[in-house]
């Protein structure tokens, strides 16, 4: 048996599932909950419920509209059909897959169209055919939050107060923190937000220099989440990226930020604007908050079993 498949085992368990085979969500035979009100937001954005998902977490999308959603420990990760419908189980039970990150080009799981997923002092691949391997297993505590940023490279904030970097390889420590760190977004520059314990988001150069330590503050610590507008394009916008390389003074895309109920957009000047309210945390560092293919955000609304599409109206 392989090493792999060895490491494998330690994440999967003995279940009633048809292990491999997508399982859809019965929602037919659900008794109706009531449901929570919808935050409320300002003119220019409305809000809408885009699929009905047990607890979700962590978000992800794959370039074809697929989403792919993150769990607590010993389950299946979860996987939407462009649209929002239907909601399927995806490979086998994990640890604990509440991160989980699609890697289209298999930068890190080897293969492409994998999902990876984090946790549990594991990052592990789970692959077309649902079946899944661990990839890392050590020099890290447990993934918390991972982006790609525009060169391809894995980005991922640790439960110790450090964020660690793979090009493919072992992950190393790309910079330590003052402390734990969260959520994180990646600018058209290349350069890491990373919103800490302490309130603050902090501002990291690409080698992981600190380039600014106080860009926001009085945030709600691991119950804030962080996103660019133009997340959904990293992955294949290289040839973009080597354009706006050049001029290293060019201003980011709006940085929308999560911090407890609030919903908030940082403009290029650093300047917060409230543009919704309402919202409700999951558990700690725990909330989906990405941006999608056609240009909507999505945040996992986990005790309401629901993830909400937030989109600007159409004359804005």
């Amino acid at each position: 048996m392989t090493r792999s498949i060895l490491l494998a085992a330690t994440f999967l368990a003995a279940t009633g599932y048809a292990w491999g085979v997508p399982q859809a969500v019965d929602e037919q035979h659900a008794v109706p909950q009531p449901q929570p009100p919808l935050p409320t937001l300002s003119a220019e954005y409305r809000v809408s419920v885009y699929a009905n998902v047990p607890e979700p977490m962590k978000l992800s999308f794959a370039h074809d509209g697929t989403l792919y959603v993150g769990r607590q420990p010993g389950v299946r990760i979860h996987r939407v059909a462009p649209g929002g419908y239907p909601v399927t189980e995806f490979g086998p039970p994990m640890a604990d897959p509440d991160a989980v990150l699609a890697d289209p080009a298999g930068h890190i799981g080897g293969r492409r169209q994998s999902v990876l997923v984090g946790g549990g002092g594991i990052l592990a691949a789970i692959f077309p055919n649902q079946t899944a391997s661990v990839i890392f297993n050590s020099g890290f505590t447990d993934v918390d939050d991972m982006k790609f940023d525009r060169r391809g490279r894995l980005i991922f904030s640790d439960d110790q107060p450090q964020v660690l970097s793979s090009s493919g390889g072992p992950p190393t420590v790309l910079f330590s923190t003052p402390t734990r760190p969260g959520s994180i977004a990646i600018d058209g520059r290349n350069r890491i937000f990373v919103a800490l314990a302490d309130g603050s988001i902090r501002i990291y150069n690409p080698n992981g220099t600190l380039a600014d330590s106080a860009f926001a503050t009085g945030l709600a610590g691991l119950d804030t989440y962080l996103a660019f507008a133009d997340a959904s394009d990293r992955e294949h916008d290289r040839r973009r990226y080597e354009r706006e390389h050049k001029n290293e003074h060019e201003a980011s895309t709006d940085l929308y930020v999560l911090s407890g109920t609030s919903l908030l957009r940082y403009g290029g000047d650093g300047k917060a604007v409230t543009i919704g309210t309402g919202f409700v945390a999951g558990p700690s560092s725990g909330t989906g908050f990405v941006f999608g293919p056609d240009h909507a955000l999505y945040v996992s609304d986990y005790y309401a079993n629901r993830i909400l599409r937030i989109a600007r109206r159409p004359h804005h």
